[in-house]
């Protein structure tokens, strides 16, 4: 499987005293999606709630700019942790990394996925699982027994056995869009976990979000749309693009055809005459859209085959990027730099170029007010990790950050715990931003088709218009035509005008009401308290104030009006919040979760650092995850010390951070299972930080 590179993800400023900042409450990626372009596209195909919400929960996850609960590099998935396993029992029969204790916590981790994952596949692949977790579960055993070591021959029949099975899984996981398309999966949590794995499949067999979007936005626009076209449209068969990249610091790189097979490449020099450049047309523009030359540079154009362009541009540079490996060792004084733009030709002659650089931002802002010495070497492994090509360099190098505040191999259950209950904040906080975002959405799409039918009612007075002044029978003809179609198209925008009215009125008096007990603060409305927006999802209590019934009635017909993943979330939410033992499974889900993606980092760090490894099936997510679990540790870490130094307090060191965050989880959990127990007692407002105002028993939320 090809794995497509996933933006980093996006960072956000802490605030003092809050113990998680504000990264957990950005806008959520599916804002993006929430646009007239996208409701016009679904109301044409009239999709029902749970086809919309498959579509906006899969491009939500492909979202680089997803938070990292969301997003497929951490989402709970058999087929990663089955993807993980194999690999390592592969490099483990043939260089013995990883050692054969680390080798057993993957394999765990793998089982303990497949077992959550039954439910979702029975619906397609329940056989193979079955065979994936019998292969894995006499390896683990193995293990087990043998205490030191476990014979590299047997690992590596495990690894066959085990890559055998990833197709026809894979192929099963496909096969799930259509009992998701046609409603036949009523449990929102098991329909929740199948889009999980169909994103991630998705993004493992390489598909460009923004391609895929507007691929899924064409579709949709056409009507109603089949199961089988939509599986069409997630994995479209690779087409062949050619690829043009810009290598600055040589004109030449000589014998690359020998490491990239039918690749072309084209000189480019300061002063060089217009007769010297390119001639193709494409070419052309791309070296203008690369901009002036301080020196030397040359164009190289590959032949990549891949889903659409922008995937085609991603494998593309990766390829390059590591074929410049060896002239880098050929030549200890020469400076290769990998431009960030990219040229694509596309088998239907369309040309499209871009960049990979990141869109800049006007201000930026440190990750606190002073400089933490305890967390100055993490920062600067994190930073380096963001800018390494190499996906397995950059996982490890990510680990390198965690190290450095004292994480140990054998105790990051400690870290992943911590950073579940941080998920936990971002979730709800994504839940409130997204629902506002729909309604805007929803209120921009109503207003958009309002001039949609000005232009057309205009059109034809004007043409009405012109008719009039002719004295031509075929004008005097159509005269009467355009008059009656003004006179319909104008009865059509005084509906429209019409529907907008209500719509504004309800919509506009529904946030007024939800705003003057959830407030926000800032352009980007973070919330200034998520416990109140928790008070709105729990269910309701006797006594409660006025204020806060009308904020829960005010979200339940947002809801209602927006429709799609927004409704969706925020109806699985209060669903979770309202039995806590489906929110303490949740927990521990996410708490196993991460601690896969922990273990497996490790176990990548010993593969790149012992063995020289630096290419993995599903490389890049892991990548990403890494980087993703830095920045969460980061942004807990930071808010937890800066609240102890605006006390005057000793600064916890990150280790005991890690353990009294995991403790907490633990007694979170353990309180959420009591018989009788309910979330009313939760605050999530200070989770992460360094006070124990989490639980208060017999707590009434939101009274006068």
């Amino acid at each position: 499987m090809r794995i497509v590179h996933v933006p980093y993800l996006a960072r956000g400023l802490p605030r003092s005293g809050d113990a998680a900042g504000r990264a957990d409450q950005a806008y959520g990626s599916l804002v993006r999606y929430l646009n007239p372009e996208w409701l016009q596209a679904s109301t044409s195909a009239a999709m029902h709630a749970g086809q919309r919400s498959l579509l906006e929960r899969v491009l939500s996850a492909l979202d680089g700019s997803s938070h990292l609960g969301q997003n497929v590099a951490t989402l709970p998935s058999a087929l990663v942790a089955l993807i993980r396993a194999q690999t390592a029992l592969e490099s483990h029969g043939s260089v013995g990394q990883p050692r054969w204790q680390l080798l057993g916590r993957v394999v765990d981790a793998a089982i303990s996925s497949t077992r959550q994952a039954a439910g979702a596949y029975r619906l397609g692949g329940r056989a193979d699982l079955a065979l994936a977790e019998t292969e894995m579960v006499a390896i683990a055993s193995l293990i087990s027994q043998r205490r030191d070591s476990t014979p590299q021959n047997q690992a590596r029949q495990a690894a066959i056995q085990l890559d055998r099975l990833l197709v026809p899984l894979s192929e099963a996981i496909k096969g799930w869009v259509k009992p998701l398309w046609t409603g036949a999966v009523s449990d929102r949590y098991l329909a929740e976990q199948m889009a999980a794995e169909i994103g991630l499949l998705v993004a493992l067999e390489g598909r460009d979000t923004t391609a895929l979007y507007t691929d899924l936005v064409n579709l949709i626009s056409c009507g109603a749309v089949s199961a089988d076209a939509v599986k069409s449209a997630l994995w479209p068969p690779n087409r062949s693009h050619r690829v043009t990249l810009a290598v600055h610091g040589t004109r030449e790189l000589r014998g690359l055809a020998t490491f990239l097979p039918g690749s072309q490449q084209w000189g480019l020099w300061v002063g060089q005459e217009e007769d010297k450049l390119p001639t193709r047309a494409p070419l052309r523009k791309f070296v203008r859209f690369v901009g002036p030359l301080e020196g030397s540079a040359v164009l190289v154009s590959i032949r990549i085959e891949a889903a659409d362009p922008g995937t085609a541009a991603r494998i593309a540079r990766r390829e390059l990027s590591e074929a410049l490996d060896h002239y880098a060792a050929g030549d200890r004084l020469i400076d290769l730099q990998l431009a960030p733009t990219w040229s694509v030709e596309s088998p239907s002659d369309r040309h499209a170029m871009g960049t990979v650089r990141s869109p800049g931002r006007r201000t930026a802002y440190p990750l606190t007010g002073y400089m933490p010495d305890s967390l100055r070497a993490a920062m600067r492994a994190a930073n380096l990790a963001r800018h390494v090509d190499a996906p397995m360099a950059s996982a490890a190098l990510s680990w390198s950050a965690l190290e450095t505040t004292g994480l140990a191999a054998n105790k990051v259950e400690r870290l992943a715990r911590a950073c579940a209950l941080q998920t936990l904040r971002r979730h709800l906080a994504s839940t409130h931003a997204v629902l506002r975002s729909a309604a805007r959405a929803r209120l921009d799409h109503q207003r958009h088709a309002v001039e949609m039918e000005k232009v057309q009612l205009k059109k034809h007075e004007t043409a009405a218009h012109f008719c009039a002044q002719s004295d031509s029978l075929n004008a005097q003809a159509a005269l009467n035509t355009h008059v009656e179609l003004a006179a319909t198209a104008r009865a059509r925008l005084e509906r429209v005008e019409m529907d907008l009215q209500v719509t504004e009125t309800a919509i506009t008096s529904d946030m007024a009401a939800l705003g003057a007990y959830v407030t926000t603060e800032g352009s980007k409305e973070h919330l200034k308290s998520v416990d109140a927006w928790l008070d709105v999802l729990l269910p309701a209590q006797s006594g409660i104030s006025s204020c806060l019934q009308a904020a829960k009635d005010a979200a339940t017909d947002l809801a209602t009006r927006c429709e799609g993943l927004a409704a969706e979330t925020l109806s699985l939410w209060r669903s979770r919040l309202a039995a806590p033992k489906d929110l303490a499974n949740w927990l521990e889900i996410q708490a196993g979760t991460y601690r896969s993606v922990l273990e497996w980092l490790y176990a990548t760090r010993n593969m790149v650092i012992h063995k020289g490894h630096f290419t993995a099936p599903s490389d890049e997510l892991t990548a990403f995850a890494a980087r993703g679990v830095v920045d969460m540790a980061l942004e807990f870490l930071s808010n937890w010390h800066t609240v102890e130094r605006a006390r005057a307090g000793r600064e916890t060191p990150a280790a005991e951070v890690y353990q009294r965050l995991g403790d907490r989880l633990t007694d979170v959990i353990t309180e959420l299972r009591r018989p009788g127990a309910a979330c009313h007692s939760l605050r999530v407002d200070y989770l992460t930080g360094p006070d124990s105002t989490w639980w208060i028993t017999g707590y009434l939320r939101g009274t006068p």
